[in-house]
């Protein structure tokens, strides 16, 4: 018996289709336990975006956690390969609140990570099942792209070197607020070329051609020229006007090193979406590996997106 899959609740369905496609690309279903020691999320906190985590007493008094988060799991306790990468997917709930919230919510998570000898292929495909996951929940959606690699070496670049300055002129690029650069940054620093890139629109072919005219050195040059190669992967695809540019997503620089990206739908009034590569994490828990991987929220798409054929 064939089940009409139009009739299951969006995240039902969602998650079947996109289970089909990960697994085609060579990606396998991994499952995991509930709760990890605390101090693994303790000692990654900035990873989480929240120092929020719901705890509880084990067994020889061990402090254990209601899982915030899926990623750390896999790095802590997946077996990687040598010379190849470990492909996995996952559907699983995690425990948290929401950025600026107070309330502890249980979110409904689909997602994949790839772990070990990324190569740049690797990486554009990444990027594509991301947007295809996309195209599969709605097909108005938005990818915007950003590179962690690029600001950091544009920071550089600009003589912006003290962590704390690096953390606020981040937080400007974040907001766009080209006001507070200059102060931000500290004396000596030259913030005309941050500047410029928060004016930039989000349009992927004039924001690239920006990005590529204001480089500079090895670390921007290398990360421009890595964002030309993922426009030229989404350039014949059909959704390929709704993938943009956007410098600022940011993510924290200490585990996000290369290639980040957020994603949305047109029913749904947040993002759905966000991932990109962490090898930063891995560095931080000793694992020489590089790693790229995404996460969608399936938890939202039911209040927004009707059960039945009348969602087509």
């Amino acid at each position: 018996m064939l089940i009409d899959t139009r009739l299951l609740p969006k995240d039902e369905r969602t998650y079947l289709e996109l289970g089909a496609l990960y697994e085609k690309q060579g990606y396998a279903l991994y499952k995991m336990k509930k709760f990890e020691e605390y101090s693994l999320y303790l000692d990654n906190k900035n990873f989480l975006g929240s120092g929020s985590v719901l705890t509880f007493q084990g067994f020889g008094g061990r402090l254990m956690a209601l899982k915030p988060d899926v990623t750390l799991s896999i790095v802590k306790n997946a077996r990687v390969p040598d010379d190849d990468c470990l492909r996995l997917y996952y559907r699983e709930s995690v425990y948290r609140t929401e950025r600026g919230g107070t309330d502890f919510k249980e979110i409904n998570q689909m997602g994949l990570e790839c772990i070990g000898a990324l190569t740049a292929e690797d990486v554009r495909g990444i990027c594509e099942l991301a947007a295809e996951s996309l195209a599969h929940i709605d097909s108005e959606f938005v990818f915007a792209v950003s590179h962690m690699g690029y600001l950091s070496a544009l920071l550089d670049e600009c003589g912006v070197t003290e962590e704390e300055n690096r953390k606020r002129v981040t937080e400007c690029v974040r907001a766009r607020n080209a006001h507070d650069l200059k102060t931000a940054a500290g004396e000596g620093a030259d913030v005309g070329r941050l500047a410029e890139i928060l004016t930039a629109g989000t349009g992927f072919a004039s924001a690239l051609s920006l990005l590529t005219e204001l480089s500079r050195g090895e670390g921007t040059r290398a990360a421009a020229e890595e964002l030309a190669a993922l426009y030229s992967t989404f350039a014949d695809k059909p959704y390929s006007e709704r993938v943009r540019l956007d410098l600022s997503i940011v993510n924290d620089v200490d585990y996000y090193t290369g290639i980040i990206f957020q994603g949305y739908v047109s029913r749904v009034p947040k993002m759905i979406l966000s991932g990109g590569r962490y090898d930063g994490l891995l560095s931080r828990i000793g694992r020489e590996h590089g790693a790229m991987g995404f996460a969608l929220n399936l938890g939202e798409l039911n209040a927004f997106y009707p059960r039945g054929k009348e969602a087509e």
